[in-house]
């Protein structure tokens, strides 16, 4: 895991701002570079974040079905549903940063509906012994939820009567943030992981409103690999025990790896 120092993050953060400057020099770009890039952040966010709940698509898989409808036999209907809701939640996104919407419970509730669009039931409990449980997207959670963290213990979320307070504060603290724009988001992502508020969806909801946050400022989207599935966990974990650096260190570096991404690929388009 990544250590965490105040003097760390600050040098982190000047990378940060030293790389989105050089992105804003190139901006606007062409429609076509445009195209390009977002379609690849699309089909990878999805990838990834679909991943690290379960979803077996693979990355050609997820890109064949989003670029042209093309699916593989053995794979789900709920598996390409997932995908098909999280690339239209993605545009959406696209949507409330060029509208500038404020972000409220009820975009929150919005976001969760499009991700869940058409699904009506999820699997829970251990493998081998999974049984049905309803879900209405975009509603708070009536029942309890429990996760079972990587080291085998049993965390519980907030419990369904406190949701609505919780969420509530969320929305204020979103609205007076003074932090740097990754950190933010990244604060914003564990809060909301935290209240677990509704039945199924809250790590890709929480996803999605980190990186809302972090289109608004005009950063690029973060996207948790798959193949850091088990950090990440670990350090939301280590933010369940009130230690949230470096959960935020990991937003960081990722944030980071964005950017260089999409450099490289305009680098390579100007020259």
């Amino acid at each position: 895991m990544l250590e965490y120092s105040v003097g760390v993050m600050m040098v982190i953060y000047q990378e940060l701002n030293k790389l989105k400057a050089e992105l804003d020099n190139y901006r606007p770009l062409s429609p076509e570079l445009m195209a390009v890039i977002y379609d690849k952040i699309k089909i990878e966010w999805t990838y990834h974040s679909n991943a690290i709940e379960g979803n077996t698509l693979t990355l050609q898989e997820t890109s064949f079905f989003l670029q042209h409808g093309l699916t593989s036999k053995g794979k789900t209907l709920l598996e390409y549903l997932e995908a098909q809701n999280h690339a239209e939640a993605i545009d959406w996104l696209q949507n409330i940063t060029k509208q500038q919407r404020p972000i409220t419970e009820g975009l929150i509730k919005e976001l969760h509906t499009l991700l869940l669009r058409g699904i009506e039931h999820v699997l829970v409990g251990p493998n081998g012994n999974k049984i049905k449980k309803r879900i209405t997207p975009g509603a708070y959670k009536l029942q309890p939820n429990h996760v079972l963290t990587v080291d085998g213990k049993v965390h519980r979320y907030c419990d369904p009567i406190g949701v609505p307070g919780e969420m509530a504060k969320l929305i204020t603290w979103l609205n007076t943030q003074k932090s740097h724009p990754v950190e933010a988001a990244a604060r914003a992502h564990y809060r909301l992981v935290a209240i677990h508020p509704f039945d199924d969806g809250n790590g890709r909801v929480a996803r999605l409103l980190m990186n809302l946050l972090l289109m608004r400022a005009g950063f690029l989207p973060v996207i948790i690999k798959n193949e850091k599935r088990e950090d990440y966990y670990r350090a939301l974990m280590e933010a369940d025990g009130g230690d949230l650096e470096p959960f935020i260190s990991l937003i960081a570096h990722e944030a980071k790896d964005s950017l260089m991404m999409v450099l490289e690929i305009i680098r390579e388009n100007n020259n």
